[in-house]
């Protein structure tokens, strides 16, 4: 996958920005920041200076006289900047600064608060784990995270980057975050959902996702994060895109529906479990190619009314030769894949909206409300209505 689409997919998750120079040009964004426009200009020209001056393998993190900060990267003749973000929620002071001295007044001084409310903040381990999702691509050749602090002086003839801080994040704090990190993919990747039903979420995960004595914004900022980890690792399993998204966008829903610090680990547990059931139960590495194609057209249809002709007038390939080779491949016909799914999909409309059962009939394109509710009773024992009781 090319690293500017992983870019995008990790903002589309989280909101977090992305910019892309080519020979000190940029070449592509993930997003045009909502300021006024000399403030747009001015973090523009900051970022030129970063590239500018940044050359070599180091990951650089550089804070301007704003308090916004950047994480900058350089692979392959590209600098990627990440950012702007906010690295703790002591801000205030800048937003009346920058509408002082810009004399920003009604709409846009509204747009500079706005910006700062709505800005990540984004830990050590969070930026980490940023770095490391592109690092892991293959984009890059080299997989150690060291970010270095670094400040920039006011632009002169030399206008030179200037290191201030090595060692910046202990190694040893890293090596376990990278580890606990690894062992939850792992989960994933392998859509073992009896570990992630296991796993001690306190022993193994508060320290990836959840900080104590941080601001609650960071918790959601954590399992943003992660939610963009496990979808990505999703991804490389082989579970469709269409599919990851709704995974997710359902996912961002109820993290910003959480208000108590207290609901984060719940949260973080059903992140896990849900990716790692999807991984399980849709991936498709183990189907051959037309199998895939058949399943892959089932999914995305699945409100539709489904035919064999429909199918096998997508895919190329006669009816009879196509129901020989789902039958022989799955154990089951093409019509009842297409009921068992339509009643998974049900199962889960059941269990996460208030849609009655005559709502889900007509969604699913079944015939009718009565049609609906024997299939469902048929494949799970029991009437939608009692399912539900059951949740």
């Amino acid at each position: 996958m090319k690293i500017e689409k992983i870019a995008y997919n990790i903002h589309y998750m989280t909101t977090i920005s992305f910019s892309f120079y080519e020979n000190n040009v940029k070449t592509y964004e993930t997003n045009s920041l909502l300021l006024p426009e000399d403030l747009k200009a001015e973090i523009n020209h900051f970022k030129q200076s970063i590239v500018e001056n940044h050359k070599d393998s180091k990951t650089l993190r550089v804070q301007d006289k704003n308090g916004l900060t950047f994480l900058c990267l350089f692979a392959n003749e590209k600098n990627i900047i990440i950012g702007p973000f906010l690295i703790n929620d002591d801000f205030e002071h800048f937003i009346d600064n920058l509408i002082i001295n810009h004399r920003f007044i009604n709409e846009e001084a509204i747009m500079v608060e706005q910006f700062y409310y709505n800005a990540k903040i984004l830990t050590e381990s969070h930026q980490t784990i940023l770095v490391r999702m592109l690092q892991n691509s293959e984009f890059f050749e080299f997989d150690k995270v060291r970010i270095f602090n670094v400040q920039i002086k006011k632009v002169d003839n030399n206008g030179s980057v200037k290191e201030n801080a090595e060692n910046d994040i202990n190694a040893k704090f890293v090596e376990a975050n990278n580890q606990i990190q690894e062992k939850l993919l792992t989960i994933v990747r392998n859509g073992d959902v009896e570990a992630a039903r296991l796993l001690d979420f306190a022993k193994t995960a508060n320290q990836l996702l959840i900080y104590r004595n941080n601001p609650f914004t960071n918790i959601k900022t954590s399992l943003m994060i992660f939610d963009a980890l496990c979808n990505r690792e999703a991804l490389k399993s082989g579970v469709d895109l269409f599919l990851a998204n709704k995974i997710s966008n359902n996912i961002k829903f109820n993290i910003n529906k959480i208000s108590m610090s207290s609901e984060a680990r719940t949260m973080a547990e059903k992140i896990l479990s849900t990716y790692a059931k999807v991984v399980r139960d849709y991936t498709l590495m183990n189907h051959s190619s037309n199998i895939k194609k058949i399943i892959l057209y089932i999914r995305k249809n699945l409100t539709n009314k489904i035919s064999l002709d429909d199918i096998a007038g997508d895919l190329f390939i006669t009816k009879e030769h196509l129901s020989r080779l789902f039958k022989k491949e799955m154990g089951l016909t093409i019509s009842e894949y297409i009921i068992n799914a339509k009643i998974e999909e049900a199962k889960t409309l059941l269990k996460e909206t208030d849609y009655n059962v005559l709502d889900i009939a007509v969604l699913l394109n079944f015939a009718n409300s009565s049609h609906f509710s024997n299939s469902f009773k048929k494949i799970t024992g029991m009437a939608p209505s009692d399912y539900r009781k059951t949740l």
